[in-house]
């Protein structure tokens, strides 16, 4: 009796294991170190501390330039990483600061008008961490807790520009990965 007591309970039970938060449900970040025209920025730069890394494309402006910009509004003074996923440096002769100059102006003509204090830079052709995460596109955003585990992917633009649903949603996502799993 007791013995078809604790079968019972054990198969009740059952669909609740693994809804625990724990850590092994996320992946971590690979390492990486991504080039910038002032040198190199790698995981070791966000030891500790939950970020954003921003997968774009120096050619790619809506909606890379809204999610971008949507972030900054949602929760001033966020972590963000741009990485742009070509491999050249220079594609169709556009500079990481040109990039981030045309990213800048995107929001010229509004009340708005932020200036994103955010690094760009690109993927290392010898270690292109961006194809090993499985980044297939520009526009993809990626939220990583302070254990270096990905907590969120975003896969294009989040929603309209300023609209206040959209930076309620980065917002909830961003406070979601500052809680982060449990190791």
């Amino acid at each position: 009796m007791i013995q078809r007591w604790l079968l019972a309970i054990l198969v009740l039970l059952a669909p609740l294991a693994g809804c625990t938060g724990d850590s092994s449900d996320y992946e971590k970040i690979p390492e990486f170190t991504v080039l910038t025209e002032d040198g190199n920025i790698s995981n070791n730069n966000f030891d500790g501390q939950a970020y954003v890394i921003v997968f774009s494309a120096q050619w790619c402006s809506n909606p890379c330039h809204a999610n971008l910009h949507n972030l900054n509004l949602s929760v001033p003074g966020i972590d963000v990483l741009v990485v742009s996923t070509d491999i050249d440096a220079e594609p169709n002769g556009v500079t990481l600061s040109m990039w981030k100059d045309s990213v800048n102006e995107f929001d010229d003509d509004n009340e708005n008008n932020q200036t994103l204090q955010y690094p760009f830079s690109r993927v290392d052709p010898t270690n292109n961490f961006a194809s090993e995460m499985g980044i297939e596109s520009p526009g993809t955003v990626v939220f990583v807790d302070s254990l270096g585990h990905e907590m969120y992917r975003q896969l294009g633009m989040f929603g309209a520009y300023n609209d206040q649903a959209t930076l309620d949603t980065i917002k909830g996502i961003w406070d979601d990965t500052l809680l982060g799993s449990t190791e």
